[in-house]
């Protein structure tokens, strides 16, 4: 997620003044005043950080120098940043031509979709990467746009609790982190605060949708008290920097509150039959009893962010959250020891775990896991997990560079060594698919998405290895050949196919705002 990295790049070295005597406290670097917010600075056995522990942490180098540099690398890498921030350009002066200020555009139809209340998610999802790539007019634009937001219209729509929270919670706070316009930070808060009756629930877990004039929640599923881990978990890094920004740890609690009621609800000795490995934690959950209610565990849809929360929120902590790196040590061994397997090919890929059994399902969200892991294990010096990550990188990436568009299906099965049974399990067509890919596209579109990208980004900054961006530079060539049309992007129906080959464009117009905040960023 955006907000680490750039939460993370202006923090530096602000937050070693963190004070360690008497009440915890969240250490803050634009205000003077500390909100006392004891949640998660012990682990469950009652143990803070390690002040030592913490010296060598803070100490660690994660990204690449970039000193040893060749005046021909530069080059290329400056002709590439502009090339991409053209193809922005064209996506951007599209949405504001037939869409500006509205949650997406239908970039096809030439007209605005609401599709997440009305509020501009699209322009709030993007204010970081206007003024990443110096479009300052854009962005100050944009700034007098969301000025004007009324977030209690809600446009005829519930909200949806989560999204809310990544794609405006988090935008705001990324714009006001890069240009320090209290705006922004004023926003963020305001809106927050209309998203906290979602969490007036018995055990404090918030409902997956509010109705933001009423403050009342819902389940997504009419009816029903349904929720999943993802949806629990991924308030952590915004509230805590909104905790830091404001002095109020009201926002910190709330979220931090989620994973003590998951522990405490669902204790692996009290012999809950849905939670069957530590650490691997299903991904459906009833937020009345608090209690997983089966057993399907998986790091991608349903659950990717909130194991990528875990260790990102504990570093933007200054390393304080002692419960989120506790909890994140346990999930990243057991993803090792049961989560992950080697193809007929050779590849590294993540699978679906229900109980114990193991099956070879994986989606694009899973991409997400390298990056994350590479930067979790450059910090904690590891070695071993480090590998584990360009490991799992490269196969994500078969899942691109084997397709003829260069672009990577929403998921795929794949057959494990060894394991013949999951070759005969497949249908005639994806057999053969087996055959001339490595593996079978479940879902075969591709809908602009960031985490293969974002990943390569981790380990290009990390290592400096140009591997990495020319892998990029080779999706990006896919995007322009199957995705933009006159008046920007839109996802592709079958990554088997190349445009330029075939002649024709099979598009879906579907233009979600990470186009625009996460998949250009990270390009």
């Amino acid at each position: 997620m955006k907000l680490h990295l750039l939460s993370v790049y202006f923090l530096g070295s602000s937050l070693v003044c963190a004070q360690w005597g008497g009440e915890p406290r969240i250490p803050l670097s634009h205000t003077t005043d500390r909100a006392a917010a004891a949640s998660g600075m012990f682990d469950r056995n009652g143990q803070k950080a390690d002040p030592d522990r913490l010296t060598v942490l803070r100490q660690r180098k994660v990204q690449h120098s970039f000193a040893d540099e060749t005046p021909a690398e530069r080059e290329i890498r400056l002709e590439r940043a502009a090339a991409i921030k053209k193809g922005f350009l064209h996506a951007w002066n599209g949405y504001k031509k037939y869409a500006y200020g509205a949650d997406e555009i239908d970039v096809l139809a030439k007209k605005p979709k609401t599709t997440r209340n009305g509020w501009g998610a699209t322009l709030v999802d993007a204010l970081d990467t206007l003024w990443i790539m110096d479009l300052k007019e854009e962005f100050w634009e944009a700034r007098d746009f969301v000025a004007k937001l009324d977030f209690k219209k809600d446009g005829g729509q519930l909200a949806k609790v989560f999204e809310t929270n990544i794609r405006y919670v988090g935008g705001l706070l990324s714009a006001y982190e890069l240009s320090l316009d209290k705006t922004f930070l004023q926003k963020a808060t305001e809106l927050t605060d209309l998203l906290l009756p979602a969490f007036n629930t018995p055990f404090g877990l918030p409902w997956q949708m509010l109705n933001i004039t009423t403050g009342v929640g819902s389940s997504e599923s009419p009816g029903k008290t349904s929720t999943n881990l993802a949806e629990l978990g991924t308030f952590q890094m915004e509230f805590f920097r909104l905790s830091q920004l404001t002095g109020n740890a009201t926002y910190h609690e709330a979220a931090q509150k989620v994973l003590k009621v998951m522990l405490e609800k669902n204790n692996p000795a009290d012999g809950n039959p849905n939670y069957v490995i530590p650490g691997l934690y299903p991904i459906d959950f009833d937020m009345m009893t608090g209690k997983f209610t089966n057993r399907a565990a998986y790091w991608g849809g349903g659950g990717d962010s909130f194991y990528e929360y875990l260790i990102k929120t504990y570093i933007l902590s200054d390393f304080m959250l002692q419960r989120n790196l506790e909890l994140w040590t346990e999930s990243i061994q057991a993803f090792k020891q049961y989560a992950v397997a080697r193809s007929n090919q050779g590849s590294l890929f993540t699978g679906f775990v229900d109980g114990a059994k193991f099956y070879p399902y994986t989606d694009t969200f899973t991409n997400f896991i390298p990056g994350t892991l590479a930067l979790a294990s450059k910090i904690v010096g590891s070695e071993t997990y480090f590998k584990l990550a360009v490991d799992l990188l490269d196969g994500g990436y078969t899942t691109f560079d084997n397709m003829p568009s260069a672009l990577g299906a929403e998921a795929i099965r794949f057959v494990r060594d060894n394991v013949p049974s999951d070759y005969l399990m497949l249908r005639e067509n994806a057999k053969q698919q087996v055959s001339e890919y490595g593996f079978a596209l479940e879902r075969e579109y591709y809908l602009l998405r960031p985490e293969l990208i974002e990943s390569h980004f981790y380990l290009y900054r990390m290592t400096g290895n140009t591997t990495y961006s020319d892998r990029v530079w080779k999706i990006w060539q896919g995007i322009q050949r199957n995705c933009r049309v006159a008046d920007g992007y839109v996802g592709t129906a079958d990554v088997s196919v190349d445009a330029s080959a075939s002649g024709t464009m099979n598009s879906i117009d579907s233009t979600e705002s990470f186009f625009f905040a996460e998949t250009f960023m990270y390009l």
